[in-house]
């Protein structure tokens, strides 16, 4: 059984019956920036808690995330290593910070290419057409692919058609590196931006990804930057699977709420 919630943004949770997952926590359900999230009361303290940060945009990144370590028996950061180069206040014991720290163990920092694994889980770093990771992630035989900011950003009604061809080339070479590592691996649960920030080709990223990979379940993300219309607004762009949805295969999942969760009892 999985459980996954929508908390804002690029932000879910992920709960497994091994591990609780946290990916890209920036605000809080509500829009609010909490040092303590109210998500996380939700989240058992006994259990293994992995916190994910693709990268150092702050709608990806809260340094609040390291003040956690307190609420659970076991925590895990994981940061792609341009995050890294920010905390290294965080993690230092000399350091004269006075803000929430973590030892250095805790943390590990992963470039693409890079892998690392414990007795719960193995993660994979794949590139980003933007700065950081994507991660690729089994958990207990549960596969899941957080894009960070792996998407294909043409801008195409502002952009010419050499810079439009070199943001599809720069997408398609991270595709591939993806494909060669998890070959033809199924993923469980996808979350990936869909943003109509974009313009007229906001959909085209998510549309290349579902074909080239069998994604089980699909979770648009990515659509709430700007006031409240801007933000409902594209919420509703990045529900429109028509615009990008594999009809030969998978499930697409509108749990655009923040606060909503779903249940998986299949996978």
């Amino acid at each position: 059984m999985v459980r996954i919630t929508y908390i804002w943004h690029d932000c879910f949770t992920v709960e497994t019956p091994e591990a609780s997952i946290v990916f890209d926590y920036w605000l809080d359900s509500d829009g609010e920036p909490r040092e303590l999230p109210r998500f996380l009361s939700s989240l058992p303290a006994s259990k293994p808690l992995y916190v994910f940060v693709s990268h150092g945009h702050k709608d990806h990144f809260n340094p609040a995330v390291f003040g956690w370590s307190a609420k659970f028996d076991s925590v895990r950061y994981v940061v792609s290593r341009d995050v890294m180069k920010r905390i290294r206040h965080v993690v230092s014991e000399t350091s004269v910070y006075s803000g929430p720290k973590v030892p250095a163990s805790a943390v590990t920092a992963l470039g693409p290419g890079d892998s690392w694994r414990d007795d719960t889980l193995e993660v994979r770093a794949f590139p980003s057409t933007d700065i950081g990771d994507s991660f690729w992630i089994d958990c207990g035989g549960v596969t899941l692919f957080h894009a960070g900011d792996l998407n294909a950003w043409t801008w195409r009604d502002e952009s010419d058609e050499r810079e439009i061809a070199k943001a599809l080339g720069d997408y398609r070479a991270c595709l591939r590196d993806i494909e060669a590592s998890v070959g033809g691996r199924r993923i469980d649960f996808c979350f990936f931006p869909v943003d109509s920030r974009i313009g007229s080709g906001y959909a085209e990223g998510a549309s290349m990804f579902v074909r080239r990979f069998d994604v089980a379940n699909f979770f648009p993300m990515h659509f709430a930057l700007g006031d409240a219309e801007e933000r409902e607004r594209r919420r509703s762009d990045a529900l429109r699977f028509e615009r990008y949805a594999c009809t030969e295969r998978g499930r697409y999942i509108p749990l655009a709420i923040p606060g909503v969760s779903m249940l998986d009892c299949g996978v």
